[in-house]
């Protein structure tokens, strides 16, 4: 994709500082920041399982301080020059109850839309907007992975919800939801979450 716009893909874990230091530093200035890394596991029951703390810890790590690196490095040269953008990429499962067997998942998501709103307001009249976007069940590979499963694990509701919306045809393109998320940098809204399936 970036070939194909003229522009360069640099790679790295947003849960690796150290890497992903790097590679901000080699963009330079920056007006667009869409934090969209994210990881679902662990899945299952909390209270069912040998809970693996270190698994917790990576997927916060992912979702929640990756975004908060990566809207770091930039923010302060945005505020400086008087205009930026800053999306970061949530999910219906911050409203409680959450997403049922992705406990992880739901409480970080929470936690990047508390970021997104706390820094939206910290921004207010210096040209930079910070919104989130729940984009809706998208048709990536993260789904694939949650269908893959089995019933045991991730329990009856998860299951039959994310199985039927893939046999229904009902989960959204991700070319539909990467639209909304350009309609809401090309706008001026600032410290709002925004749900693609209500916003339409």
């Amino acid at each position: 994709m970036a070939a194909a716009i003229g522009g360069t893909a640099l790679v790295a874990d947003v849960a690796d500082r150290d890497r992903l230091s790097s590679v901000l530093q080699r963009f330079g200035e920056v007006d667009i920041v869409v934090a969209n890394a994210g990881v679902v596991w662990p899945l299952g029951r909390f209270a069912d399982v040998d809970v693996d703390v270190a698994q917790w810890e990576a997927a916060v790590q992912v979702n929640l301080f990756g975004a908060v690196r990566v809207v770091g490095a930039q923010v302060s040269g945005m505020v400086a020059r008087g205009y930026g953008r800053i999306v970061t990429i949530s999910s219906g499962a911050a409203d409680p109850p959450g997403m049922p067997s992705a406990n992880a998942y739901s409480t970080s998501k929470a936690a990047v839309d508390m970021f997104t709103l706390h820094l939206a307001r910290e921004l207010s009249g210096t040209g930079v907007t910070a919104n989130a976007v729940r984009p809706g069940v998208v048709d990536t590979a993260m789904q694939t992975f949650m269908r893959s499963h089995p019933v045991e694990q991730v329990g009856t509701e998860f299951y039959e919800r994310f199985h039927g919306l893939h046999e229904r045809g009902e989960l959204v393109a991700p070319e539909t939801s990467a639209a909304f998320v350009v309609g809401v940098v090309l706008g001026d809204r600032n410290g709002e979450v925004l749900d693609i399936r209500t916003s339409q």
